[in-house]
Protein backbone atom coordinates (compact mmCIF):
# COMPACT_ATOMS: atom_id res chain seq x y z
CA UNK A 1 0.00 0.00 0.00
CA UNK A 2 1.67 3.45 -1.23
CA UNK A 3 1.59 6.40 1.75
CA UNK A 4 3.58 8.82 0.44
CA UNK A 5 1.31 11.38 1.67
CA UNK A 6 1.73 9.84 5.36
CA UNK A 7 5.03 11.95 6.65
CA UNK A 8 5.11 10.31 10.06
CA UNK A 9 5.22 12.87 12.65
CA UNK A 10 7.60 11.91 15.86
CA UNK A 11 6.37 15.31 16.75
CA UNK A 12 6.97 15.18 21.03
CA UNK A 13 5.51 18.42 21.99
CA UNK A 14 3.25 21.22 20.32
CA UNK A 15 6.18 23.63 19.80
CA UNK A 16 6.47 21.36 16.22
CA UNK A 17 2.77 21.93 15.38
CA UNK A 18 3.49 24.16 12.57
CA UNK A 19 3.97 20.92 10.37
CA UNK A 20 0.59 20.33 10.75
CA UNK A 21 -1.08 21.88 7.18
CA UNK A 22 -3.02 19.47 5.74
CA UNK A 23 -2.21 17.43 2.81
CA UNK A 24 -4.57 16.28 -0.01
CA UNK A 25 -3.59 12.88 -1.23
CA UNK A 26 -4.61 12.23 -5.09
CA UNK A 27 -4.79 9.15 -7.19
CA UNK A 28 -2.46 10.05 -10.08
CA UNK A 29 -3.26 8.36 -13.46
CA UNK A 30 -0.55 8.87 -15.72
CA UNK A 31 0.83 6.06 -18.36
CA UNK A 32 4.01 8.16 -19.13
CA UNK A 33 6.13 8.02 -15.84
CA UNK A 34 8.45 11.56 -16.66
CA UNK A 35 5.02 13.57 -17.27
CA UNK A 36 3.48 11.47 -13.48
CA UNK A 37 7.38 12.13 -11.42
CA UNK A 38 6.52 16.28 -12.95
CA UNK A 39 2.93 16.70 -12.16
CA UNK A 40 3.66 14.99 -8.57
CA UNK A 41 6.54 17.52 -8.26
CA UNK A 42 3.72 20.60 -8.98
CA UNK A 43 1.52 18.78 -6.43
CA UNK A 44 4.09 18.66 -3.61
CA UNK A 45 4.78 21.93 -3.57
CA UNK A 46 1.66 22.77 -3.11
CA UNK A 47 -0.06 20.52 -0.40
CA UNK A 48 -0.61 17.67 -2.38
CA UNK A 49 0.96 14.26 -2.37
CA UNK A 50 0.25 12.28 -5.38
CA UNK A 51 0.15 8.31 -4.74
CA UNK A 52 1.59 7.06 -9.08
CA UNK A 53 -0.95 3.96 -9.53
CA UNK A 54 -0.47 1.73 -13.35
CA UNK A 55 -3.85 1.14 -15.21
CA UNK A 56 -3.17 -2.84 -13.87
CA UNK A 57 -3.53 -1.49 -9.89
CA UNK A 58 -6.10 0.42 -10.13
CA UNK A 59 -8.62 -1.71 -8.75
CA UNK A 60 -6.44 -2.65 -5.46
CA UNK A 61 -5.60 0.96 -5.25
CA UNK A 62 -8.99 2.28 -4.75
CA UNK A 63 -9.64 -0.71 -1.68
CA UNK A 64 -6.14 0.12 -0.39
CA UNK A 65 -6.49 4.05 -0.32
CA UNK A 66 -9.88 4.67 1.89
CA UNK A 67 -8.62 8.52 2.39
CA UNK A 68 -8.76 10.02 -0.78
CA UNK A 69 -8.89 13.77 -2.03
CA UNK A 70 -8.86 13.07 -5.97
CA UNK A 71 -7.77 11.77 -8.90
CA UNK A 72 -5.57 13.29 -11.49
CA UNK A 73 -6.55 11.74 -14.94
CA UNK A 74 -4.59 12.13 -18.06
CA UNK A 75 -6.48 12.03 -21.05
CA UNK A 76 -4.58 8.93 -22.72
CA UNK A 77 -3.88 6.94 -19.31
CA UNK A 78 -3.79 3.16 -20.52
CA UNK A 79 -2.52 3.63 -23.39
CA UNK A 80 -5.71 5.36 -25.31
CA UNK A 81 -8.35 8.31 -24.75
CA UNK A 82 -10.51 5.21 -25.14
CA UNK A 83 -8.79 3.36 -22.05
CA UNK A 84 -8.81 6.46 -20.05
CA UNK A 85 -12.74 7.06 -20.57
CA UNK A 86 -12.99 3.61 -19.69
CA UNK A 87 -11.50 4.45 -16.03
CA UNK A 88 -13.09 7.72 -15.58
CA UNK A 89 -16.26 5.43 -15.78
CA UNK A 90 -14.83 2.89 -13.19
CA UNK A 91 -14.34 5.62 -10.95
CA UNK A 92 -17.67 7.48 -11.32
CA UNK A 93 -19.19 4.06 -10.71
CA UNK A 94 -16.81 3.17 -7.75
CA UNK A 95 -16.11 6.32 -5.91
CA UNK A 96 -18.30 9.18 -7.64
CA UNK A 97 -17.54 11.47 -4.43
CA UNK A 98 -13.88 11.91 -5.77
CA UNK A 99 -13.29 14.58 -7.82
CA UNK A 100 -11.94 13.84 -11.26
CA UNK A 101 -9.48 16.19 -12.52
CA UNK A 102 -8.66 15.47 -16.46
CA UNK A 103 -5.12 16.74 -17.69
CA UNK A 104 -5.33 17.23 -21.28
CA UNK A 105 -2.55 17.92 -24.56
CA UNK A 106 -2.19 21.73 -24.73
CA UNK A 107 -3.22 21.53 -28.41
CA UNK A 108 -6.76 19.37 -27.91
CA UNK A 109 -10.01 21.15 -27.86
CA UNK A 110 -12.97 19.34 -25.72
CA UNK A 111 -15.06 18.25 -28.35
CA UNK A 112 -12.90 15.12 -29.50
CA UNK A 113 -12.86 13.70 -26.51
CA UNK A 114 -14.95 10.35 -25.76
CA UNK A 115 -18.54 11.07 -24.07
CA UNK A 116 -16.98 9.65 -20.59
CA UNK A 117 -14.09 11.85 -20.40
CA UNK A 118 -16.30 15.11 -20.87
CA UNK A 119 -18.92 14.21 -18.32
CA UNK A 120 -17.24 12.64 -15.53
CA UNK A 121 -14.16 15.03 -14.73
CA UNK A 122 -15.05 17.82 -12.61
CA UNK A 123 -12.50 20.22 -14.44
CA UNK A 124 -9.80 20.05 -16.56
CA UNK A 125 -5.77 21.65 -17.57
CA UNK A 126 -3.67 21.91 -19.73
CA UNK A 127 -0.23 19.83 -20.03
CA UNK A 128 2.41 22.43 -19.16
CA UNK A 129 0.04 24.95 -17.89
CA UNK A 130 0.76 24.64 -13.86
CA UNK A 131 -1.57 27.46 -13.07
CA UNK A 132 -4.73 26.13 -14.54
CA UNK A 133 -4.15 22.39 -12.37
CA UNK A 134 -4.13 24.65 -8.98
CA UNK A 135 -6.99 26.73 -10.12
CA UNK A 136 -8.97 23.12 -11.27
CA UNK A 137 -7.34 22.06 -7.62
CA UNK A 138 -8.25 24.71 -5.54
CA UNK A 139 -11.81 25.16 -6.76
CA UNK A 140 -12.50 20.73 -6.34
CA UNK A 141 -10.56 19.80 -3.85
CA UNK A 142 -9.01 22.74 -1.55
CA UNK A 143 -12.45 24.17 -1.55
CA UNK A 144 -12.13 24.95 2.20
CA UNK A 145 -10.14 26.76 3.78
CA UNK A 146 -8.90 24.84 7.08
CA UNK A 147 -6.64 27.54 9.29
CA UNK A 148 -3.76 26.25 10.84
CA UNK A 149 -4.64 27.50 14.38
CA UNK A 150 -7.66 25.20 14.05
CA UNK A 151 -5.75 21.79 13.12
CA UNK A 152 -3.14 22.53 15.46
CA UNK A 153 -5.57 22.90 17.95
CA UNK A 154 -7.56 20.01 16.98
CA UNK A 155 -4.28 17.95 17.22
CA UNK A 156 -3.06 19.61 20.81
CA UNK A 157 -6.26 18.79 22.38
CA UNK A 158 -6.45 15.13 20.92
CA UNK A 159 -3.20 14.37 21.76
CA UNK A 160 -3.63 15.07 25.12
CA UNK A 161 -6.75 12.70 25.92
CA UNK A 162 -4.67 10.27 24.19
CA UNK A 163 -1.89 10.30 26.43
CA UNK A 164 -4.37 10.53 29.05
CA UNK A 165 -5.81 7.63 28.27
CA UNK A 166 -3.11 5.45 26.92
CA UNK A 167 -0.47 6.22 29.41
CA UNK A 168 1.66 3.54 28.86
CA UNK A 169 1.87 4.03 24.91
CA UNK A 170 3.39 6.11 22.59
CA UNK A 171 1.26 8.34 20.69
CA UNK A 172 2.19 10.02 16.84
CA UNK A 173 0.51 11.22 14.35
CA UNK A 174 0.37 11.86 10.43
CA UNK A 175 0.06 14.60 8.41
CA UNK A 176 -3.77 15.98 8.39
CA UNK A 177 -5.18 15.66 5.52
CA UNK A 178 -8.02 16.74 3.10
CA UNK A 179 -10.56 14.11 2.25
CA UNK A 180 -13.42 13.64 0.28
CA UNK A 181 -13.88 9.94 0.38
CA UNK A 182 -16.94 8.65 2.10
CA UNK A 183 -15.17 5.04 2.82
CA UNK A 184 -14.85 3.48 6.61
CA UNK A 185 -12.23 3.08 8.40
CA UNK A 186 -12.41 0.13 10.62
CA UNK A 187 -14.91 -1.42 12.60
CA UNK A 188 -16.24 0.79 15.34
CA UNK A 189 -16.74 4.26 15.57
CA UNK A 190 -18.52 7.15 16.79
CA UNK A 191 -20.59 10.08 15.90
CA UNK A 192 -20.91 13.35 18.03
CA UNK A 193 -22.59 16.64 16.33
CA UNK A 194 -20.84 20.11 17.18
CA UNK A 195 -21.79 23.27 17.03
CA UNK A 196 -20.37 26.43 17.52
CA UNK A 197 -20.78 29.86 15.93
CA UNK A 198 -18.89 29.30 13.17
CA UNK A 199 -19.50 25.62 12.29
CA UNK A 200 -22.17 22.83 12.62
CA UNK A 201 -21.62 19.01 11.64
CA UNK A 202 -19.77 16.06 13.16
CA UNK A 203 -16.97 14.78 15.52
CA UNK A 204 -16.31 10.81 13.38
CA UNK A 205 -13.88 8.87 15.61
CA UNK A 206 -12.93 5.28 13.73
CA UNK A 207 -10.70 2.45 14.39
CA UNK A 208 -9.94 -1.05 14.23
CA UNK A 209 -11.13 -3.44 16.48
CA UNK A 210 -8.49 -5.89 16.90
CA UNK A 211 -5.37 -3.84 17.17
CA UNK A 212 -6.79 -2.03 19.90
CA UNK A 213 -7.97 -4.73 21.95
CA UNK A 214 -4.89 -6.20 21.91
CA UNK A 215 -2.78 -2.78 22.89
CA UNK A 216 -5.62 -2.34 26.08
CA UNK A 217 -4.10 -3.12 29.61
CA UNK A 218 -4.89 -5.95 31.08
CA UNK A 219 -7.99 -6.25 32.92
CA UNK A 220 -9.06 -9.41 35.23
CA UNK A 221 -11.96 -11.62 34.15
CA UNK A 222 -11.68 -10.12 30.30
CA UNK A 223 -13.14 -12.59 27.74
CA UNK A 224 -13.78 -12.40 24.05
CA UNK A 225 -17.38 -11.74 24.58
CA UNK A 226 -16.66 -8.52 26.48
CA UNK A 227 -13.56 -7.41 24.63
CA UNK A 228 -15.52 -5.34 22.45
CA UNK A 229 -17.34 -3.90 25.01
CA UNK A 230 -13.94 -2.13 26.17
CA UNK A 231 -13.51 -0.83 22.99
CA UNK A 232 -16.53 0.96 22.56
CA UNK A 233 -16.42 1.80 25.80
CA UNK A 234 -12.81 3.41 25.51
CA UNK A 235 -13.67 5.12 22.02
CA UNK A 236 -16.72 6.38 23.39
CA UNK A 237 -14.76 7.65 26.31
CA UNK A 238 -12.14 9.50 24.02
CA UNK A 239 -15.24 10.96 21.94
CA UNK A 240 -16.21 12.65 24.45
CA UNK A 241 -13.28 13.94 26.02
CA UNK A 242 -12.04 15.23 22.44
CA UNK A 243 -15.68 16.94 22.17
CA UNK A 244 -15.50 18.69 25.49
CA UNK A 245 -12.18 19.84 24.45
CA UNK A 246 -13.47 21.49 21.42
CA UNK A 247 -16.52 22.91 22.99
CA UNK A 248 -14.27 24.57 25.77
CA UNK A 249 -12.07 25.84 23.45
CA UNK A 250 -14.18 26.78 20.77
CA UNK A 251 -17.94 27.59 21.20
CA UNK A 252 -17.89 31.12 20.60
CA UNK A 253 -20.49 33.41 21.11
CA UNK A 254 -23.67 31.65 21.39
CA UNK A 255 -25.60 35.48 20.28
CA UNK A 256 -23.34 35.22 16.71
CA UNK A 257 -24.63 31.89 16.06
CA UNK A 258 -28.18 33.30 16.37
CA UNK A 259 -27.24 36.19 14.17
CA UNK A 260 -25.91 33.86 11.46
CA UNK A 261 -28.94 31.88 11.63
CA UNK A 262 -28.22 29.09 12.94
CA UNK A 263 -29.93 29.68 16.53
CA UNK A 264 -33.64 29.86 14.45
CA UNK A 265 -34.88 27.21 12.12
CA UNK A 266 -32.34 25.33 11.70
CA UNK A 267 -31.28 22.74 8.79
CA UNK A 268 -31.14 19.29 9.70
CA UNK A 269 -29.79 16.58 6.62
CA UNK A 270 -29.85 12.85 7.57
CA UNK A 271 -26.87 10.42 7.87
CA UNK A 272 -26.72 7.71 4.89
CA UNK A 273 -24.63 4.73 6.12
CA UNK A 274 -24.22 1.93 3.53
CA UNK A 275 -22.84 -1.19 5.39
CA UNK A 276 -22.23 -3.93 2.56
CA UNK A 277 -20.18 -0.73 0.66
CA UNK A 278 -18.60 0.49 4.26
CA UNK A 279 -19.74 4.20 2.65
CA UNK A 280 -21.26 6.95 5.29
CA UNK A 281 -22.32 10.19 3.56
CA UNK A 282 -22.83 13.03 5.84
CA UNK A 283 -25.65 14.80 2.71
CA UNK A 284 -22.75 17.48 1.71
CA UNK A 285 -20.09 17.16 -0.24
CA UNK A 286 -17.74 19.11 1.68
CA UNK A 287 -14.13 18.07 2.04
CA UNK A 288 -13.55 16.65 5.72
CA UNK A 289 -10.51 17.51 7.92
CA UNK A 290 -8.68 14.04 8.93
CA UNK A 291 -6.21 13.67 11.12
CA UNK A 292 -4.66 9.81 12.12
CA UNK A 293 -3.25 8.93 15.53
CA UNK A 294 -1.07 6.17 16.17
CA UNK A 295 -1.18 4.16 19.11
CA UNK A 296 2.53 1.80 19.63
CA UNK A 297 3.49 -0.17 22.08
CA UNK A 298 6.90 -0.19 22.74
CA UNK A 299 7.58 -3.65 24.02
CA UNK A 300 5.64 -5.41 21.42
CA UNK A 301 5.94 -3.23 17.86
CA UNK A 302 2.00 -3.62 17.74
CA UNK A 303 0.24 -0.66 16.82
CA UNK A 304 -3.16 0.78 16.24
CA UNK A 305 -4.89 3.49 14.15
CA UNK A 306 -7.37 6.45 15.62
CA UNK A 307 -8.95 7.92 12.30
CA UNK A 308 -10.25 11.35 13.12
CA UNK A 309 -12.35 13.52 10.78
CA UNK A 310 -14.13 17.49 11.79
CA UNK A 311 -17.09 17.17 9.11
CA UNK A 312 -18.51 20.98 8.72
CA UNK A 313 -21.48 19.71 7.21
CA UNK A 314 -24.35 21.87 8.23
CA UNK A 315 -22.44 25.79 8.77
CA UNK A 316 -18.74 26.67 8.14
CA UNK A 317 -17.22 30.40 8.01
CA UNK A 318 -13.43 30.86 7.88
CA UNK A 319 -14.22 34.42 9.10
CA UNK A 320 -16.14 33.76 12.10
CA UNK A 321 -13.40 30.68 13.59
CA UNK A 322 -11.09 33.27 12.83
CA UNK A 323 -12.98 36.19 15.38
CA UNK A 324 -13.30 33.53 18.00
CA UNK A 325 -9.67 32.31 17.89
CA UNK A 326 -8.54 35.75 18.46
CA UNK A 327 -11.37 36.10 21.55
CA UNK A 328 -9.92 33.24 23.08
CA UNK A 329 -6.28 34.21 22.57
CA UNK A 330 -7.16 37.13 24.29
CA UNK A 331 -9.16 35.41 27.33
CA UNK A 332 -5.78 33.02 27.61
CA UNK A 333 -3.44 36.20 27.92
CA UNK A 334 -5.80 37.96 30.49
CA UNK A 335 -5.90 35.06 32.33
CA UNK A 336 -2.49 34.50 32.06
CA UNK A 337 -1.58 38.22 33.30
CA UNK A 338 -3.63 38.13 36.13
CA UNK A 339 -2.52 35.24 37.10
CA UNK A 340 1.30 36.63 37.21
CA UNK A 341 -0.13 39.39 39.32
CA UNK A 342 -1.25 37.36 41.84
CA UNK A 343 1.65 35.64 42.10
CA UNK A 344 3.65 38.37 42.61
CA UNK A 345 1.70 39.77 44.94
Amino acid sequence: MARGYEIRQAKAEKGNMNANKPVSKLLLLESNTARADAIAQIGAAHDCACVPVRREALSAALKAHYDLGGVLLGEDFGGSREAAAAVAVALEAERPELPVVLRRAAHESGGDLPEPLRRVPCASWLEGDEQSLLAALGANVFSHDYPDPLVDGITDMTLGRLRGLFPQLEVNWDTPGIVRDRILFGEVLTLIPIETAWCRGWLLMQTEEAPLIELLPPRAGRDEASDFRDVNGVLAELTNLVWGAFRNRYLGNARAAGEAGWGRAQVQVPLLINHRRRYLSFGSDNPQLCIKYRLTCADTGREVVIDQRFVFSLGWSREGFDETAAQAAAAAEEEEQASGELELF
